[in-house]
């Protein structure tokens, strides 16, 4: 069978409206982290190499505001995946325009709870986050100190055909950094 690869990665040119901002913060370094896909490291836990290929897993969540565990098929989930929500904001607002940040889609405090109980290897989103303003950075770290990280601005999620999927994450250690930017592909055969 040909396999081929799709590449989740919101990739980000010099002068993206993003880059500007993350410059004008107080820690530039650390702010350069949270931009276009990137994993949420803020208890900065040691991300355990296997995680780099796990078993992908596609829901379609798109215009679902907040996602519960009724929107979804938990029973599709296994130890070690890397669960995907296709919320479908990346595909209406372009990652940096100032409507794809506001009432984002998010994922409901029991759902993912029940995620983390799985024992997944990562929740990866094609928006801003799973939770919104100061409960972002709570549902991150509630996921991290259970060893499942949060991938966020995710896209080409659409792209995802196969019902089986493998997804490698690439990610460099580093360590001052809350956000670390990374490469995501999918492969189908």
């Amino acid at each position: 069978g040909i396999i081929m690869i799709l590449d989740l990665t919101t990739m980000l040119t010099p002068d993206h409206p993003m880059i500007a901002w993350a410059k004008t913060k107080e820690n530039p370094h650390i702010a350069m982290g949270h931009v276009g896909t990137h994993l949420d490291t803020y208890e900065k836990t040691k991300i355990p190499l296997e995680y780099f290929r796990s078993r992908g897993v596609l829901f379609q969540v798109v215009g679902i505001g907040e996602v519960t565990e009724a929107d979804i098929d938990l029973t599709k989930v296994q130890a070690g995946d890397f669960v995907l929500f296709r919320t479908g904001r990346s595909e209406e607002y372009a990652y940096g325009e100032k409507e794809y940040f506001p009432n984002h889609p998010k994922l409901s405090l029991s759902l993912i709870e029940k995620l983390v109980e799985k024992q997944i290897h990562f929740i990866g989103v094609d928006c801003p986050g799973i939770r919104e303003h100061e409960e972002h950075q709570q549902a991150d770290r509630f996921c991290e100190r259970h060893g499942v990280y949060v991938i966020e601005n995710l896209k080409n999620l659409s792209g995802i055909t196969s019902e089986t999927f493998t997804v490698y994450t690439m990610w460099l250690e580093d360590a001052q950094m809350t956000g670390l930017r990374c490469r995501v592909l999918a492969e189908m055969k």
